[in-house]
């Protein structure tokens, strides 16, 4: 009977504790191949027509298996990572300077050395959905279709479908082109 009495003192100790002793790593992001979606418009990230210079803008495409279509991210810090194009073996950032209030987002060289590449913070959102935020500038990755045409830029965070995306794990096995 004692016991029964020590039970609502020590039951929420025991849920605490076993709330800390959970593996949360299947919430966070790991380190891998991925395909990066827009919320907004069900399309993948990619350089235009596939090209590898630098400079080429950052687009939308629809989903295919392809090597453009997906990046490794590499670990760059807590919930941060830099991106490279498994097609073209380069990165993506904003250009131009950091206080406009929208910037085209193009390819640029992967660094070798760790830390000289573009960062890229990634913040789970509520509906599984992640926000991507340019360390540097802390302006989120966004897509804009204009005139059929898309875009990719950094701006400042509004909580809208089109800067919220879906990653994609695959296997770079499966990839075509």
């Amino acid at each position: 009977m004692k016991f029964l009495k020590l039970v609502p003192v020590f039951a929420p100790l025991l849920l605490a504790a076993t709330v800390l002793a959970q593996d949360t790593s299947a919430t966070k992001l790991l380190p891998g191949s991925y395909q990066i979606r827009n919320k907004e418009y069900g399309d993948l990230l990619r350089p235009e027509n596939a090209n590898g210079a630098v400079g080429t803008r950052i687009v939308l495409y629809p989903a295919q298996p392809w090597k453009c279509m997906t990046w490794k991210l590499q670990s760059a810090g807590a919930d941060s990572f830099q991106l490279q194009n498994y097609f073209t073996s380069k990165t993506f950032a904003a250009e131009g300077a950091a206080d406009q209030a929208e910037q085209r987002v193009t390819q640029v060289l992967f660094a070798k050395q760790q830390g000289q590449n573009p960062a890229w913070l990634f913040s789970k959102l509520a509906d599984g959905c992640y926000r991507i935020v340019e360390a540097k500038t802390g302006k989120a990755l966004t897509a804009l279709r204009e005139n059929g045409e898309s875009k990719v830029v950094v701006r400042a965070w509004e909580d809208k479908n089109e800067q919220k995306w879906e990653l994609l794990p695959i296997d770079p096995k499966q990839l075509t082109m």
